[in-house]
């Protein structure tokens, strides 16, 4: 198995991250449209897109970081961008060990920093992380002088950023808090406590006071979380694994009566190893991996007895590669990549008025790689805007880098799902985000005798542009965390003379 194929199925099972075109085919002959084009209007069957704000020139909003030596890709910039009570919350981690939380009003005079910290012992831990809006409080993890990574709270000012409950006394940094989500207007988040033998995994609640934050529930011995979770009302469900049973789905409301195994669907310390959750309507639909039933499709509405197999997908686990993707109004997509031929197959999942599921097989995407060794279509990243689904597809290769990168969309149609631009990032170490403004996408693209720089596109050829060249010619800038507040949507750049630092796109009209 090629090593894109192996990462791939790797992050499936930890993060949550499978009728052709025929004639429709936006690629004829599988030939590849040069670098940098659309390859296909696509779009001819949606309806006029509704008022949409003009975009203005993208500028450097402040220089906040010194110049440094390192490479473009590697430039840290600004992180964690959030829209916290209509002002830009973000992070900098400084090459000294020194941390500091800032906040933006998109000009100069008005970006400034909140607080400082200090470098820790381990200067490889990037603090502040995490940033996470519940109401009138920004949730996120930090560490001073006297204590290691712990729980912090800000309302935005100076005076009121602090620590909200010492839960490792003194400088210990290896129980911070993470996965930090507000559920039901609380914040949720997880601890992992390292044992001598085995460690185990707590989940705690917080309202931003010492009192109030509290331990939910011990998870146990030899217990650990996944990165695949999804959000339904006030319940959060999650893959957590222990030493009971294994690598399976719970939920919980923050209570801990609420918290909760869903199903033991591998009876036992086996595992069903739940990847990819999604939801639509009230039920939430996800991916299974065992040795003894291949792959197949689930979905529960959050009991045991709801819990039930849609269908197979593979009958081993070296069958088709599978994926998830949410779709516009009451749709997912499924993806099924077949290593023998290396094509995608996209099916559309409804849900009818009875509660069954309907899939629908919408198109197979060509492959001009196919006929080489280790040439997988696989999906990458997905957004929903203006009605479509846009995502990236990665041709994969032997080693950790992709063959190549496209810009895809659908509607559900085999004529609405077209090429819409390609290459995207093809390095192994910075994917290319999918960023919904409106009835558009921004992202990044290589275009034509051009770096990775950010694009915009609504789905149609005239529609689909580089909104800047920020490092001039060939340079990269690699454009990411793109995020809106208001009428303007920040994101973190690299240019030659300033570095990775803040920019902001204003949104006019």
């Amino acid at each position: 198995m090629d090593a894109w194929r192996s990462a791939v199925l790797l992050c499936s099972l930890m993060v949550g991250c499978g009728g052709g075109l025929g004639p429709e085919s936006p690629t004829p002959d599988n030939e590849l449209p040069p670098a940098g084009m659309p390859a296909g209007g696509g779009g001819d069957r949606a309806s006029a897109p509704p008022a949409r704000p003009t975009l203005g020139t993208a500028h450097l909003v402040k220089d906040v970081f010194p110049p440094s030596d390192r490479p473009a890709r590697t430039d840290p910039g600004p992180s964690s961008l959030v829209d916290f009570q209509g002002r830009l919350f973000f992070a900098t981690h400084y090459e000294d060990g020194t941390h500091a939380l800032w906040a933006s009003d998109g000009t100069e005079a008005g970006t400034v920093r909140v607080k400082d910290f200090p470098a820790l012992t381990d200067t490889t831990t990037d603090l502040v992380t995490e940033l996470t809006p519940v109401g009138a409080q920004l949730f996120f993890v930090a560490g001073d002088a006297a204590h290691g990574p712990e729980l912090w709270v800000t309302d935005g000012t100076t005076g009121g950023t602090r620590q909200v409950k010492e839960l490792t006394p003194g400088m210990g940094g290896d129980s911070a808090p993470y996965k930090l989500t507000a559920v039901g207007g609380q914040l949720l988040f997880f601890r992992y406590i390292p044992g001598t033998d085995s460690g185990h995994t707590e989940l705690w609640r917080s309202d931003g006071t010492d009192a109030g934050t509290v331990l939910v529930r011990d998870m146990g011995p030899d217990s650990s979380l996944s990165f695949s979770q999804v959000l339904v009302g006030n319940t959060l469900f999650f893959v957590f694994t222990d030493a009971e049973h294994g690598t399976e789905l719970w939920k919980t409301d923050g209570t801990t009566e609420g918290t909760v195994l869903v199903a033991d669907i591998q009876a036992g310390p086996a595992s069903a190893y739940p990847a990819h959750l999604q939801k639509l309507g009230t039920s939430v639909f996800f991916l299974t991996s065992t040795p003894s039933y291949g792959s197949e499709l689930w979905r529960t509405d959050g009991t045991s007895e709801g819990t039930v197999r849609v269908r197979e997908l593979s009958a081993d686990s070296d069958g088709p590669i599978p994926n998830l993707m949410e779709g516009p109004g009451r749709q997912l997509f499924l993806t099924l990549t077949t290593p023998s031929d290396h094509l995608l197959r996209l099916s559309s999942l409804t849900v009818d008025d009875t509660g069954a599921v309907q899939e629908r097989p919408v198109a197979t995407l060509p492959n001009a790689f196919s006929d080489q060794p280790d040439s997988d279509a696989l999906i990458g990243t997905s957004t929903v805007a203006g009605g479509r689904l846009f995502f990236s597809v990665n041709i994969s290769s032997s080693g950790p880098a992709p063959r190549d990168v496209q810009l895809w969309m659908t509607d559900g149609t085999a004529n609405g799902t077209q090429q819409v631009s390609r290459p995207l990032s093809l390095s192994d170490e910075f994917q290319s985000e999918l960023f919904t403004l409106d009835d558009r996408i921004l992202y990044s693209n290589i275009g034509e005798g051009q770096g990775l720089e950010p694009w915009v596109s609504d789905g149609t050829a005239e529609g689909t542009r580089q909104l800047q060249d920020l490092a001039p010619g060939q340079d990269f800038s690699y454009p990411h965390d793109f995020t809106r507040v208001g009428s303007a949507v920040y994101f973190t750049a690299y240019t030659p003379g300033h570095g990775a630092e803040l920019w902001v796109l204003p949104l006019e009209g």
